[in-house]
Order: structure tokens, then C-alpha cells, then sequence
């Protein structure tokens, strides 16, 4: 059957004009697709190897071949078409695309998405405290709570609320009230733990674009990342919210989901070289997956260590590249910025969130940690295969080179 034949049987209501503008897009994105596998081929690895897996990593890189890129093209397509379908003044055609990918701040499964976005208000059971959650006076101290001015009436409405067990983010409409004030926000509190939180109104752009999904504007939105911490499959969050001069409040919302992140156990080996390496951390949800790897290196070893510790004067980059059963390749060098976030208690903080990596000494051994959140990684695996790479070259435009650490190369493997 011709293209064109097959797009009459499934879309026969759709216009030509809207027709050819979409092919043209989305031949544009695949063509754009393939100069990148192009641009970034042929590169240096150290000692003169180049294994098929980390051939085809080379090769796949930011390009349409790698296979978490490739699941979402029909997502861009879909935004194709809904654009264009704006330009031509006709309807949405055949295409759909929930908001949960926007709301969550990276691409998602749209499908499996839906099931952790909840936009009932009556399931946020919301409630409004003039200052603090108790949680904060616990850690800041009553004198210092005592000096916060409350604000008792409701300044933002939840509207809309993402839990997949990693991610936590949230839509809020701001009351009359809260119109007349610049609303801020940097802390959540989820139990006996406070959370550094992304808060921020929607532009006029992003309103825009996603105005279909119940977004209106002067909405705010606010997203965290869990990380590695172990948080129920429900709870009540709490966020603060900073009026300036009228004061503070917090507003407290449930959030919950029927089937909580695949968290694994914790796995020890020895590579090859016989570096000790652990996966401390694996929970796999559908926005992605958080990975924490400890590698831990003795005297004799203190070379290796160096090669993974020492980054050029910040003209390097150390990331890991992810192989898993299920023929997946992720790699962390595109998710820098997706961490786990800091995290406050009674008992001290934790900064982990606030590091891409980190290496030191302790007890006459060296340790070198890395750890990041990876998108489009939202499958149960039973094998991982980590591979450490240096790069050179951090600047855009600038050549890069990568050298594969394989002796500090290792895989995992998981029950079913």
C-alpha cells in the first residue's frame, strides 16, 4: 500500500495541506536526526579498543538510532501535528498527547504516564497553615518559627499532580488573593523530610503550549526529585509558600499512586582489574531511572583511581553509559542536571542531590561516586551493564573525544 493510500485509510478526514506540512516536518527531524549520528561518529577510545556495544554507543549518541531517543519520535511528530493543525485552523487530527511530559519536565511514556497524573482537586484533600509545617519548626527551631508572619488565607490551588515514586510535580493556580502577590517557593516537606523544590509561574510560551491541558495563566509549577530516598506510595506534601511582605503559608496536598518505583537491592562485584563496584541505588519509574554506583579502589589501585577522579581542568566530563536486557542504551552525559534534590532533616542534610559526582579518601582507600537521574528509562531490568567514559570537550560546538574506563567497567544481574 502507498503512503499516501495508507493515509487516507486511517485519517480520511485529515486535509492535504496538513498533510504535506507535517511530512515536511517531520522528514526535517529525521534528517536532523541523522546529521548528528554523523557529526558525532568516529571517536577515540583508549587503548585501541572499541567493543560492539560501545561502537554502537558512539553511534547511537543523541542521534535517532539510540533507543530511547527513537521511542519518542512519535512524540515529536505528535507535536508536529499539533501545531501545525494551530497554523492551518483545522482541528487535531488522530494525534493526542497528555501533558504529563511538560508537567514532569522530561519526555515520558505518555500512556503509562496518565495513570500517576491525578487533576481531581477533591483527591488533594488540600489544607492551608499559617508558616511552617511542624517539620520545619523541628529543624529551623520554635524562636525562628516564631518569627514568621502566617498568612492564613489560601494563596495557590493545586490543580494537577504527578507522584510516580521518583518525580513529584504539581500544577497550582494562584486565589485572588495570591494574584496580588509574587508567590515563591524553594521547600517541600514530605514526612520527616524537607525537600529543595523547583517552583516556578509558567511563561506566556509554555502556557501556550500547553493550554490544552488545563493550564491557564499565572499558573505556577513545582516539581522534585526523589532520588534515592525511600518515599511511600502516598503521602501529604507540604509546600511553603513566600508572599514577601503579606507572609508565609503552607498549603499541604496528598499525593498518591496504586503501584509504587521498582527499587532494586543493592549489588556488589569486582571488575575485571578488580575495582570493587556497587550499585547502592537503582529505582526504575516511568519518568526514568535513578542510578547511585560506588566504586571503591585500594593503594595499589590508586592509578585507576585517578584516571576516573582527575577531569582536566573542566575540560572533562566522567559519565556512565547504561546497557540492560532489555537491549536499551542510556548514557548520563545528556542528564547532568537531573538529580536527586537536597534534602533537609533533623538529623543534618544531604548535598548528594547538589554533585554530579564526587571522589575522596577514606580509611586508606579511594571512592569514586556517580549518580543521576536517566530519561527514558522506565523498565524492570534483570541486567545492567555499567560503562564509565571521560570525555573531552564541554563546550557546544567543540570536538569531543571519549576514552572508555573499562576497567572499571562491570555488570549486574537482578532476579526476576
Amino acid at each position: 500500500m502507498s503512503e499516501k493510500n495508507s493515509w487516507d485509510k486511517d485519517f480520511p478526514e485529515t486535509p492535504e495541506s496538513f498533510r504535506m506540512a507535517l511530512k515536511e516536518m517531520v522528514e526535517k527531524e529525521i534528517a536532523d536526526d541523522e546529521i548528528e549520528v554523523k557529526v558525532n561518529d568516529g571517536t577515540n577510545h583508549a587503548k585501541g579498543k572499541i567493543n560492539k556495544r560501545n561502537t554502537k554507543y558512539m553511534k547511537d549518541r543523541r542521534s535517532s538510532v539510540n533507543v530511547s531517543n527513537r521511542r519518542w519520535r512519535v512524540v515529536k511528530i505528535a507535536v508536529a501535528a499539533l501545531v501545525l493543525a494551530g497554523i492551518l485552523g483545522g482541528g487535531v487530527y488522530a494525534v493526542t498527547k497528555s501533558g504529563a511530559s511538560s508537567l514532569v519536565g522530561r519526555e515520558v511514556d505518555e500512556t503509562g504516564a496518565e495513570a500517576y497524573l491525578t487533576t481531581d482537586a477533591s483527591a488533594f484533600n488540600q489544607t492551608v497553615t499559617p508558616g511552617w509545617p511542624q517539620i520545619m519548626v523541628d529543624i529551623r527551631g520554635e524562636d525562628n518559627a516564631a518569627e514568621v508572619k502566617g498568612v492564613s488565607e489560601p494563596l495557590l490551588d493545586i490543580t494537577q499532580v504527578y507522584y510516580d515514586g521518583l518525580s513529584l510535580a504539581f500544577y497550582a493556580r494562584p486565589t485572588g488573593k495570591g494574584k496580588r502577590h509574587q508567590l515563591n517557593s524553594d521547600r517541600l516537606a514530605i514526612g520527616d523530610a524537607v525537600y529543595m523544590i523547583h517552583f516556578d509561574k509558567l511563561s506566556d510560551e509554555k502556557v501556550k503550549e500547553n493550554e490544552g491541558f488545563g493550564v491557564k495563566k499565572g499558573d505556577y509549577k513545582g516539581t522534585v526529585q526523589l532520588g534515592g530516598r525511600d518515599v511511600p506510595d502516598s503521602f501529604t506534601a507540604s509546600l511553603i509558600v513566600d508572599a514577601g511582605s503579606l507572609g508565609t503559608q503552607t498549603i499541604s496536598f496528598d499525593a498518591k499512586l496504586d503501584k509504587n518505583a521498582i527499587i532494586k537491592p543493592a549489588q556488589t562485584v569486582i571488575t575485571e582489574d578488580g575495582v570493587v563496584a556497587t550499585v547502592d541505588v537503582l529505582k526504575i519509574a516511568e519518568s526514568g531511572t535513578y542510578i547511585h554506583v560506588t566504586w571503591e579502589f585500594d593503594e595499589s589501585q590508586k592509578e585507576l583511581y585517578d584516571k576516573m577522579s582527575s577531569e582536566g581542568g573542566g575540560n572533562q566530563v566522567v559519565f556512565m553509559a547504561l546497557d540492560d536486557n532489555n537491549g536499551n542504551h542510556f548514557t548520563t552525559e545528556d542528564n547532568m542536571d537531573t538529580r536527586q534534590t537536597i534534602v533537609f532533616t533533623v538529623d543534618g542534610d544531604d548535598w548528594s542531590g547538589a554533585e554530579q559526582r564526587k571522589s575522596y579518601e577514606a580509611d586508606g582507600k579511594y571512592y569514586r561516586e556517580m549518580f543521576g537521574i536517566i530519561e527514558g528509562m522506565n523498565q524492570d531490568v534483570t541486567s545492567l551493564t555499567v560503562t564509565p567514559y571521560v570525555r573531552t570537550g564541554v563546550e557546544d560546538g567543540e570536538e569531543h573525544t571519549y576514552t572508555n574506563l573499562d576497567f572499571a567497567a562491570f555488570t549486574v544481574e537482578y532476579d526476576e
